[in-house]
């Protein structure tokens, strides 16, 4: 059962949002680019995951994909989580191409000639399960024993485990020999450790604290809100900007007509400027010249809003 779903990362939003509101010459937009294909690599491993988690028995397990989680000033990230009565397993997965060597300290990707070093993700998920101890411990909740594993998503990389690292040849796998794993971690728990009641208060729990990560996309990046190109982005031929024509949005560059094009551009707002939007906002960035227009735009839009008249405020939906 999944309680919380796979979902496309908000910094990927962000960063896609970002790359096609600056010029095609920017400075900054190799970098950018990097970050886009480092982010959508890692949402493509996670829902290689998710196809795998999803052949499990549908009551089995409750799953929490992307779970965020405060820690005193911080927050901890878990990839997958699975709950159940008898085994909490936490799961860590990495989508690498190439050569993999796994060392205790680190994780040496090498690509042709090219090699990095990451974290190792066995350790990261080592990392979690104290973190998430002294989570539930912090709300007095008892948890099943936890496991945890690093899952390799891609089919195509070869893994090398460093020479004696016995408890990385148990606990890393291959996308494609999780659900064995998981199966040989069943057979060892096979005693219900905490009841149904508690399984419900520990979902209660991990569901109000979870807390999507939102970054400063405009800070990452050292780039100035003057440097992003306002307006409404043509869907066909992604020009900026389109026109408000009655109540359309007309493409100067390939004469498409559209009806919504305006929703992306107030999302883009949302992902990029802030969080609320004011009718003046609104008609700045999508060059709307009349707040008769921009409120009509607002309200089909249904955004949720404080305030009144003039002073109206609206606001991202979660």
């Amino acid at each position: 059962m999944f309680d919380l779903e796979l979902y496309k990362p908000i910094p990927l939003e962000q960063t896609v949002a970002l790359i096609r509101r600056i010029t095609q010459y920017h400075p900054k937009r190799p970098n950018i680019e990097k970050e886009i294909k480092k982010l959508y690599s890692g949402y493509q491993g996670e829902k290689k995951l998710r196809y795998f988690l999803g052949l499990i028995p549908d009551k089995k397990y409750h799953i929490f994909h992307g779970l965020r989680l405060p820690i005193g000033n911080t927050y901890f990230q878990i990839d997958a989580l699975l709950l159940s009565p008898k085994l909490t397993l936490i799961i860590e997965s990495k989508n690498y191409a190439g050569t993999i060597t796994i060392e205790k300290d680190q994780l040496i990707q090498e690509v042709n000639e090219s090699k990095e070093v990451y974290d190792n993700p066995l350790e990261q998920a080592i990392r979690h399960k104290i973190l998430l101890q002294y989570l539930l411990e912090k709300y007095q909740l008892p948890a099943a024993p936890i496991e945890v594993l690093a899952v390799m998503t891609r089919s195509s990389s070869v893994i090398k485990i460093a020479p004696g690292y016995h408890e990385a040849e148990k606990k890393i796998v291959k996308a494609g020999n999780l659900l064995r794993k998981i199966e040989e971690l069943e057979n060892r728990y096979t005693a219900e450790r905490i009841d149904q009641k508690t399984i419900g208060k520990i979902k209660r729990l991990l569901l109000s604290k979870h807390t999507p990560l939102k970054i400063d996309v405009l800070r990452k990046f050292d780039i100035g809100i003057k440097e992003i190109i306002p307006g409404v982005c043509c869907p066909r031929c992604l020009h900026i900007p389109m026109q408000y024509r009655g109540q359309k949005w007309y493409c100067p560059v390939c004469e498409l007509l559209s009806q919504d094009a305006y929703i992306e551009a107030i999302n883009d707002h949302f992902l990029i400027v802030k969080n609320s939007l004011t009718n003046r906002e609104l008609r700045e960035f999508l060059h709307i010249p009349s707040s008769r227009q921009a409120t009509y735009l607002l309200n089909l839009k249904k955004l949720p809003s404080t305030g009144s008249n003039k002073g109206r405020i609206y606001y991202q939906p979660n």
